[in-house]
């Protein structure tokens, strides 16, 4: 793998990485033994909808992350808690022309579940139809920055850009970039992961099989993998209790000291760049008044968010993505703090009045829920009156998220601290759930990409958190600890900094 310009491997990890704490909390026991095949594999994770599909360009949820973890293989992978990039489906990534340029060759012997061979069509076709006309894709940003791929030869595919990008390897890490076989229109699965779908029920569950052909040999232990679709935290809390499942995501922190009480079950803490918050979009009326924006910020008590919904297992935020424990974070930048005085001038500034609708679900984890009751009760000292509407968590994803004047919004780590600037907040992205633009913004982070130099590159980087804190169209106001749970008869369990062991964990562990 190369890096140009003086990025050294080592250096493009810890300035890229939003580089939390894995904790494994006390009674965890994640043992090493040496593997073994046999067994299933259940999982319990949120985000999944009766209308969802498996076109990878619709994945973007919790449980679809784990999906494209188990069933899919991106090009490039990112593993561990320091969010190291490892060779996916690409065994190796070089860079030309300023970052312009990159070459990837595939791994040899690479096959999709029904025996055809991975070429360097497939990656192409894979990679175009997340900015097809109409695509939603929350990749779409990284796919429509591209300017040509072409094929060299089977294996090896070249990519160009319309700007630089130091960082595009770990953005091709992004989870619905899953390769699929050209011209696919029937999206049934077909992938070239560590277990092939048997069967699929939407909003309800996915069971696979282990794929024989898979092309890592030191992977894939279980024999079957099991998904199940646990939008509701308390089913997933009881289907751990009860051993339903071996792994299950998104656990509340104020429950964590009697599940670790649990004989024969672990927490692991995750203490990195995942955070909810709360959208204003932009666009619309009346969230396009930059004073209506800034005095729901103000309008929000952040310890109390804190101490009352984390049990004080977090870090404040300063409404960007990019936490307090980030190399990146923009410490310099004035704290939008709990101050319901200027809250009230700049909210009567504004010129609205009524009273505003705020949804919340489920589906945006339980903090998203118990967050909004405690807002609505601190912007009332500012005399701003908010009403929740808890929606339904089937369909949340698709008919709320990124929609609503004003909603709840959840989002998992990233690699880099770009991607998720890219991703959430730059003009055109579809996963742009506030539909904030700014161009000073989007031309900040496209320097940042392209700048080898550190101590610069880390100068745009804060720059273009200070713009997003000031004006920007989400409220960030804690970076929240996630809890998982992992059953001690798992083995070889490595946490990430996302859930799910980086979403892999299908294919790191077996049964002791």
């Amino acid at each position: 793998m190369t890096y140009s310009n003086g990025i050294s491997r080592r250096g493009f990890l810890h300035s890229a990485a939003a580089l939390g704490l894995i904790v494994a909390m006390p009674g965890s026991a994640i043992g090493q033994s040496a593997p073994k095949r046999g067994g299933t594999l259940s999982i319990g994770v949120e985000g999944a909808s009766t209308g969802d599909t498996l076109d990878p360009s619709t994945f973007n949820s919790p449980y679809w992350a784990v999906v494209a973890g188990t069933v899919f293989n991106t090009l490039v992978e990112v593993h561990g808690p320091e969010n190291e990039l490892r060779p996916g489906l690409a065994k190796s990534w070089a860079e030309s022309d300023g970052g312009k340029r990159w070459v990837f060759d595939l791994v040899e012997g690479a096959t999709f579940h029904d025996g055809r061979p991975v070429t360097s069509a497939d990656v192409i076709y894979s990679l175009k139809i997340h900015d097809a006309e109409g695509s939603r894709s929350n990749s779409r940003s990284i796919a429509a920055g591209i300017t040509a791929m072409t094929a060299e030869s089977p294996t090896r595919v070249i990519i160009e850009l319309a700007e630089g990008n130091y960082f595009f390897p770990a953005m091709v890490s992004n989870y619905p970039l899953c390769i699929i076989p050209d011209g696919t229109t029937q999206f049934d699965g077909i992938g070239t992961g560590p277990y092939k779908i048997s069967r699929f029920a939407a909003g309800e569950v996915i069971e696979t099989v282990r794929h024989e052909g898979y092309f890592k040999s030191d992977a894939a232990w279980v024999d079957q993998v099991v998904i199940l679709a646990a939008n509701d935290p308390a089913a997933r809390v009881s289907a751990f209790q009860s051993g339903q499942v071996q792994i299950a995501s998104g656990l509340d922190t104020r429950t964590a000291a009697l599940l670790k009480a649990l004989p024969g079950k672990s927490l692991i803490r995750l203490s990195g760049s995942q955070f909810v918050g709360f959208n204003m979009r932009a666009d619309i009326e009346p969230f396009n008044n930059p004073d209506l924006r800034m005095a729901l910020k103000l309008a929000i008590d952040r310890q109390d968010v804190l101490a009352r919904v984390y049990g004080g297992m977090g870090r404040i935020g300063n409404d960007t993505p990019i936490p307090p424990n980030d190399p990146l974070f923009a410490a310099g930048i004035a704290q939008n703090s709990y101050d319901p005085e200027k809250a009230a001038a700049l909210f009567k500034k504004s010129g609205f009045s009524g009273t505003l609708k705020l949804s919340t679900s489920d589906a945006a984890t339980v903090p998203a829920v118990d967050m909004a009751a405690l807002y609505k009760e601190h912007a009332a000292k500012a005399g701003i009156p908010i009403d929740i509407t808890r929606e339904p968590a089937d369909g949340y994803w698709s008919n709320v998220w990124g929609q609503a004047p004003f909603h709840a919004t959840v989002w998992g780590a990233r690699p880099t601290a770009d991607m998720i600037l890219t991703t959430a907040y730059s003009t055109g992205s579809p996963g742009n759930d506030s539909h904030w633009s700014n161009p000073v913004f989007d031309a900040t982070i496209a320097a940042a990409r392209v700048e080898a130099d550190e101590a610069k590159r880390k100068t745009l980087y804060v720059e273009a958190q200070s713009l997003l804190s000031s004006d920007g169209g989400v409220i960030i106001p804690v970076f929240g600890d996630t809890i998982e749970g992992v059953s001690n008869e798992l083995q070889g369990y490595v946490p990430g900094t996302q859930p799910c062991a980086n979403y892999r964990a299908a294919e790191q562990v077996w049964f002791a």
